[in-house]
């Protein structure tokens, strides 16, 4: 397990490295976040689902999972509001709170955690997490920054199907669907030892990413921003000691339960301050939050999974 913090972290200070060094910029950074997102992650999820076998016991698991997930998201990001009400925020930034710090970056960050650390069950259920995210976002957040307005329902699933229909959820039904109908048998051979290929550059390049936003982010000027450090603090204590406390009573698996804890612990999700920008008001201090989350993760992540072992 030492070795695997010690991949995790030495990845994280190639990238910031990397950039500090001038090897690594704002702009190709950028393009490195697409290309994991938009094709590294996908690959992963496809050849990693379709090649688990799938019992009734992991498919239950996994949407009750999606579900918990997303419910976890709506109520935490509920909590936080009260405390902004608490705190006497400004009113017009209370939205925006709940659904920065409500959200989690199950993908980008979490399935190559996973990876690491649990192996192919593991970003089974992550990638539960990642439907919970996009279900959250593309609904609920949405309905929340747009100051509860909606429009009409046909407007509301036009903008959900955009957000949710993306790579990562095409590539976990993919997945699916080839391991339940066992027919990734006839996937032609070369096709999924590139796909494979693919997918495995996943970890390093997500965490390379991960140390040059570090290096590009000014974190000594970050820590001066009181509010949004104050909420990301928060965010990070809170949400796993929730997660914990309800794995207490919740019967179940030790896996499960794992990655429950663990993605509690993941910073907020990087697509939030652009849909605060588009639906709502405080772009700034939703992107503050997401980058103090991240660097606070870098930590944080390793200690929830070295505790999963004594704890589960």
């Amino acid at each position: 397990m030492y070795g695997q913090f010690f991949i995790l972290f030495a990845m994280i200070v190639v990238g910031y490295y990397g950039y500090r060094k001038g090897w690594l910029t704002r702009e190709v950074n950028k393009g490195l976040g697409g290309l994991v997102m938009q094709a590294t992650i996908p690959a992963m999820l496809v050849t990693t689902i379709a090649n688990i076998e799938i019992t009734n016991d992991i498919l239950v698991g996994f949407f009750l999972m999606m579900a918990a997930q997303a419910a976890a998201m709506m109520i935490f990001g509920f909590l936080m509001r009260l405390y902004g009400k608490a705190r006497k925020l400004d009113g017009r930034l209370l939205d925006m709170l709940d659904i920065t710090t409500g959200s989690l970056n199950n993908g980008f960050i979490g399935l190559p955690v996973a990876a690491i650390f649990f192996g192919d069950v593991g970003v089974m259920y992550m990638s539960a997490g990642v439907l919970g995210l996009n279900l959250y976002l593309w609904s609920y957040g949405v309905y929340v920054l747009g100051g509860k307005q909606g429009g009409s329902g046909g407007q509301m699933g036009k903008t959900f199907l955009k957000g949710a229909v993306n790579p990562n959820c095409i590539a976990i039904f993919l997945g699916l669907a080839l391991t339940l109908s066992h027919t990734v048998q006839f996937v032609p051979q070369a096709l999924l030892d590139f796909l494979t290929r693919l997918g495995d550059l996943s970890t390093p390049l997500s965490l390379i990413y991960i140390g040059a936003l570090a290096g590009s982010s000014g974190i000594k000027q970050l820590f001066h921003e009181k509010d949004a450090l104050e909420l990301s603090i928060v965010k990070m204590l809170g949400m796993p000691f929730l997660a914990w406390a309800v794995m207490l009573i919740v019967p179940a698996g030790d896996m499960a339960k794992s990655i429950f804890l663990v993605t509690a612990a993941l910073p907020a999700a990087v697509v939030v301050p652009m849909m605060v920008e588009k639906y709502g008001y405080g772009e700034k201090m939703s992107s503050d939050i997401v980058l103090l989350t991240t660097l606070i993760s870098v930590v944080e992540l390793p200690a929830c999974v070295w505790l999963t072992h004594f704890l589960y």
